[in-house]
């Protein structure tokens, strides 16, 4: 992923400071909305964030050498299938809207398309870890139960001319979302290159050999940039869907224009449990996590950052979370006494105050939350979605009928081109589609439900990491596993602060799914109210005229 800048004009720094006041309006207004999460999540802030990266991957981040780089946070995610396979990349920008443009190396039949901020929420907050001190049993006639405090490791999110000569061929150019979009193929070295300098991206003579490289492999490109009349707060998340399975990350775009360290997150989507193919693959001992009862914090940072960098020589990914059927069906609580009577970790509560217990409820909650669903301006029957989402864990979950989508490669859901119906026995993936919500029915295309697993892999890569692009490949059958997210510490430090000198950790189960783990009511998002904070608008700015209708 390539972002590149015009010349600054001498507005960024004005630019971002508003953006900041922004984003912190929105986490206030977010935890006034999430009501029954927001103490729990406050409990997590308190604890302070686990750790913080050297630098986010940020694509190809090329600037002037004298300008910092613009491009505050960003994440991707990967789903994988026989029938196709479509990279999410969200990016959080922070300087002049005119200076942006993302160039990404594609596979031939590439088609780009708007997505949505919720899509990225929901498996952010549903996956990131969370560290829960261990209960500590004192040796008195009496005891009690410490286990409420909670530790989160998510880190803030944190018209042209054809120009270009003829050794560029543009593809296809077109508008989606707030986007114009360009896809140009070439077999010439440095060609395209010129193209882009032609076209006012900020291309550095250094950059050249690994465009070219891409070139040389048979790659196209698709660039975009804002619209004229479109501002940063209108950015949306865009999707790349590539015919055929293609489990291929372009790291070597994301060198361009980074640090020496890289920080990348990524969400894997596919059928069984996906890890690295040609890096090192890594898991936290968990069985080492400690916590701390004067600092309120547990070892989890400092585990994790010895495990990446002791696995292959820094080289690595590290598997936070893989969960079989998180997508459509709930997941048991990992430690019942935690879960105040409900028996699957929990993800918020919608507006009647019902739970979300899967993470395609919170994803479309999430999503009528940020006005991404009539998008149109076309009037959306949202309670009919969301009773239509909530019996996917009774009906379709388990599913084996593959999924299909019946519209033509790149035509939409509503397209008058799509077919009325998919054949018997498999599931139309517009069932899982709330109108302009249709992440999820793109991620589960080609897909049988019951399969599909959510992986999250994450990387503290040194720059030399950047030199290949990150292929993956299914984990081996011995590594079928389930991987939770949550983790109950099994090291109590300073436990005499809570009950006097003679106290008894308690030892929690080592075997099975849950092992290591626990969950609070609620927390199971915490990350609705951490992670996702600087995307959730309240309610109040929700009937502002320029924020719902964006132009």
């Amino acid at each position: 992923m390539g972002y590149y800048r015009r010349p600054t004009r001498g507005r960024r720094g004005q630019n971002a400071s508003a953006t900041r006041r922004r984003e912190h309006s929105k986490e206030v207004s977010a935890v006034k909305r999430l009501g029954l999460i927001a103490p729990l999540a406050a409990t997590a802030a308190a604890a302070g964030l686990l750790f913080a990266s050297d630098a986010d991957a940020c694509g190809a981040c090329v600037v002037p050498a004298t300008d910092p780089t613009v491009v505050t946070g960003h994440r991707m995610a990967l789903s994988i299938s026989p029938d196709q396979t479509v990279l999410w990349d969200q990016i959080q920008y922070a300087g002049d809207p005119a200076e942006f443009a993302w160039v990404l190396p594609v596979k031939e039949g590439a088609k780009i398309e708007v997505a949505s901020d919720a899509f990225f929420e929901a498996l952010e907050a549903a996956t990131t870890v969370q560290v829960i001190q261990p209960t500590v049993t004192c040796d008195q006639p009496f005891s009690f139960g410490c286990g409420s405090a909670l530790e989160s490791a998510g880190a803030d999110f944190a018209g042209e001319g054809t120009g270009g000569g003829p050794a560029v061929d543009v593809i296809h150019r077109g508008t989606v979302g707030p986007y114009s979009t360009v896809t140009l193929s070439t077999d010439t070295p440095g060609a395209l290159n010129t193209w882009l300098t032609e076209h006012n991206y900020n291309i550095d003579p250094s950059q050249q050999p690994i465009i070219d490289a891409y070139v040389a492999e048979g790659f196209d490109f698709i660039a975009i940039r804002l619209l004229p009349d479109k501002g940063v707060r209108e950015m949306k998340p865009v999707r790349v869907v590539t015919p055929g399975a293609n489990p291929t990350l372009p790291l070597r775009m994301v060198a361009i224009g980074t640090g020496p360290t890289v920080a990348i997150t990524l969400f894997v989507i596919g059928e069984g449990r996906w890890e690295a193919e040609n890096f090192g693959n890594a898991r936290v001992p968990t069985d080492l996590v400690a916590w701390d009862f004067v600092t309120n914090k547990s070892n989890y940072a400092e585990l994790r950052r010895t495990t990446l960098e002791s696995t292959n020589k820094g080289l690595s990914w590290l598997t936070a979370y893989s969960i079989q059927g998180a997508l459509l069906r709930p997941i048991p609580s990992p430690i019942p006494s935690f879960n105040f009577g409900f028996g699957n970790i929990q993800y918020g509560t919608d507006p009647n105050g019902n739970p979300l217990d899967t993470i395609a409820e919170a994803y479309l909650d999430q999503g009528i939350e940020n006005l991404e669903v009539d998008l149109d301006m076309q009037p959306v029957d949202t309670a009919l979605c969301r009773d239509t989402f909530s019996q996917f864990e009774v009906n379709l979950a388990d599913s084996g009928g593959l999924v299909e989508n019946p519209c033509p490669a790149g035509e939409p859901f509503n397209s008058p081109n799509c077919a009325q119906s998919v054949d018997a026995g498999k599931t139309d993936a517009r069932t899982f589609a709330c109108d302009d919500l249709t992440d999820l029915a793109v991620a589960l295309a080609g897909s049988h439900p019951r399969d599909v697993w959510i992986t999250r892999l994450e990387a503290e890569l040194p720059r030399a990491g950047l030199a290949q692009d990150l292929t993956l490949r299914a984990a081996p059958p011995e590594k079928q596993e389930p991987v939770s997210n949550w983790i109950q510490a099994k090291i109590a430090v300073n436990a005499d602060t809570q009950c006097g000198n003679v106290v008894a950790p308690t030892v929690w189960p080592t075997r099975g799914f849950g092992s290591n783990t626990g969950a609070l009511i609620g927390l199971g998002l915490a990350g609705m109210a951490l992670a996702a904070l600087t995307r959730r608008l309240s309610k109040t700015a929700a009937a502002s005229p320029s924020r719902r209708r964006p132009r």
